[in-house]
């Protein structure tokens, strides 16, 4: 049927349904729509249209959440759709047509560094965003393109499934420092706190206007999603700023930094005079695996019941004849007073952030895993390839002394020379604490996260040897004396992958197959913000091929806390072959 034509006014000649596509259009160009005016909202081909206007737009310092000077963009680009490809063995996937917003947010300190941020508006929008977390001590542009943390390689990325990315570099460009230095930046007042808390807010705000310019209309939905420094940015998120998030994952969540990062010093000043060589971790890894691995039921190289395995753990047979160091075969009292001592919580003499004293102990298990692309668990994080030395050198020490030695001379010290193998907290006690309540994500009242229906998933690794599992289980356990089980219950799913290492890659002990640790956290999460549906108990996490059609090749149940996968016969390869039982110490 041909469409119906107005009757023209005052000269006015063209039909109204080119009025309409001509109205249309001079909006798109000036990036915006008739949902506006309350009808409806922009094409796909509109909005592809209207993305290279963004490189004007210009965001007041009121407009942000936080004092902040202005967000600008400095580019913004149509990146076109591309199909996944096979690169040199490895899965690229696919992108939708996008428009790509890169800018800046301008610090209000002269001497401190911009924050950066990119933003990704897919010209075929579900209404939702979701912001990327970072790592390490940041320094370097999240692009919100990557695969999400633990992703398989066939698991579409969240801008394919029509999300709105984004991510910053929290205010400060690691590039601008030498190598072994990550944390200086923390000298300057403003860059700590903006890669405390403050840029991820300033970016949000800045994300959601741009989507309402581009869009006409703010996401219905935002998440968080970060691992590891990302998981504290978003646990920060939930208790710093609860109106501005739906949902959140947390995976490996560094939310007491202080006390990890204390701990770290804790285990490392010691190995100036007596290192724990490399080569002697494969040692200590089969002493763990020999005392704990058929606790699951299944004697395969993996360490499932965590819990259990801590008590039964004793290295003392590894001890080096007469006590001192006679080589790869064993371990000297200095050498296993060490191992102990990261097996024991950290004490501080006086409280941090949220009356907390201590920082847990790490968990025994699979330290002779992958951590990362090359390096064995326990030796990227405790041993490194040489004794720690100052200043750290990043090609050859641990990142505990890296990070760690870090933290004190720049955050705490505020004195990049400083000796911190002469540190003690109480010399420094109103730094510490100060720090801390910047920095920390500890505090349990979520109130106000879950009064308006926000979620959060968390994840633990229990063979993380960068930060504790424990940690995240005594978060849940404050949460719960906090909030009350029921209120934990509807808004708070916490589970344990065993064997997995702080990346999220692990093995059977001694060099075997691969164990299953990848899995979707953001669709459950999505579906529990969305419908009401919490997630399962049990979520399967699988072993996949790097290229099409991504066979399964192994899968076990990743156990909501406080239980652990135990084997109950059948294919060990798959998850029904596993029941989640209770994990006791």
């Amino acid at each position: 049927m041909a469409p119906r034509r107005r009757r023209a006014v005052s000269g006015d000649t063209m039909p109204h349904f080119t009025l309409r596509a001509f109205a249309h259009a001079a909006l798109a160009a000036a990036g915006l729509s008739l949902t506006a005016c309350g009808t409806v909202p922009p094409t796909a081909e509109q909005l592809a249209t209207s993305c290279a206007s963004l490189a004007r737009h210009v965001i007041e310092p009121g407009a942000i959440g936080l004092p902040s000077g202005r967000a600008s963009v400095t580019s913004a680009v149509l990146a076109p759709a591309t199909a996944g490809a096979d690169n040199a063995g490895a899965f690229v996937p696919a992108l939708p047509r996008f428009c790509k917003v890169t800018g800046t947010i301008a610090s209000r300190d002269p001497a401190a560094q911009v924050i950066n941020f990119q933003l990704n508006l897919p010209t075929e929008w579900n209404g939702k965003a979701l912001q990327y977390g970072g790592g390490g001590f940041n320094g370097v542009l999240i692009t919100g393109l990557a695969p999400l943390r633990d992703a398989a390689p066939g698991d579409p990325l969240p801008i394919a499934r029509g999300y709105a990315t984004f991510g910053q570099d929290s205010g400060h460009q690691a590039s601008a420092f030498p190598p072994g230095e990550p944390g200086a930046f923390a000298l300057n007042d403003e860059m700590l706190e903006n890669f405390a808390f403050a840029s991820y807010k300033k970016v949000k705000d800045a994300a959601v206007d741009l989507m309402r310019a581009y869009y006409a209309r703010p996401p219905q939905r935002t998440y968080y999603f970060g691992g590891s420094e990302g998981g504290r940015e978003g646990m920060m998120m939930a208790q710093r700023f609860p109106a501005d998030y739906d949902g959140i994952v947390s995976v490996v969540p560094v939310i007491n930094w202080t006390g990890l990062f204390h701990a770290f010093v804790r285990n490392q000043v010691p190995q100036h005079d007596d290192w724990l060589q490399a080569g002697k971790v494969p040692l200590i890894a089969k002493a763990t695996s020999d005392a704990c691995d058929a606790l699951d039921g299944l004697a395969d190289g993996v360490v499932n019941n965590y819990m259990a395995c801590q008590a039964r753990v004793d290295l003392q047979a590894l001890r080096c004849p007469g006590g001192g160091d006679a080589g790869l075969q064993c371990l000297s009292d200095a050498q296993l007073r060490l191992v102990r001592g990261i097996h024991s919580p950290y004490v501080f003499p006086f409280p941090i952030a949220n009356g907390l004293t201590t920082y847990p102990q790490w968990l025994y298990g699979h330290e002779d895993s992958l951590d990362g692309p090359s390096a064995l668990n326990m030796v990227r994080w405790v041993s490194g390839t040489a004794a720690p030395i100052a200043p750290p050198d990043a090609a050859r020490h641990s990142t505990q002394w890296i990070y760690g030695s870090n933290w004190i001379r720049y955050a705490v010290a505020r004195d990049k020379d400083y000796d911190v193998r002469r540190y003690r907290p109480q010399e420094f006690q109103a730094q510490v604490q100060k720090t801390s309540a910047m920095i920390d994500a500890t505090d349990p009242d979520l109130s106000a996260f879950f009064a308006r229906g926000g979620k959060l998933i968390v994840r633990e690794n229990a063979a993380d040897r960068a930060q504790s599992p424990l940690m995240g289980i005594q978060y849940h356990g404050a949460l719960v004396a906090r909030m009350g089980a029921p209120a934990v219950e509807r808004s708070v799913r916490l589970y344990v992958s065993p064997g997995s290492t702080h990346s999220g890659n692990s093995r059977a002990v001694g060099g075997g197959a691969p164990v299953p640790t990848m899995v979707d956290l953001l669709d459950p999460l999505d579906r529990w913000v969305s419908t009401g549906a919490a997630p399962a108990d049990a979520l399967v996490q699988t072993v996949n091929a790097p290229l099409p059609p991504f066979a399964v090749q192994a899968s076990r149940p990743m156990c909501r806390y406080p239980a652990y996968p135990h084997y109950a016969g059948g294919d060990r390869m798959q998850a029904s072959s596993y029941q989640c039982r209770a994990a006791t110490p």
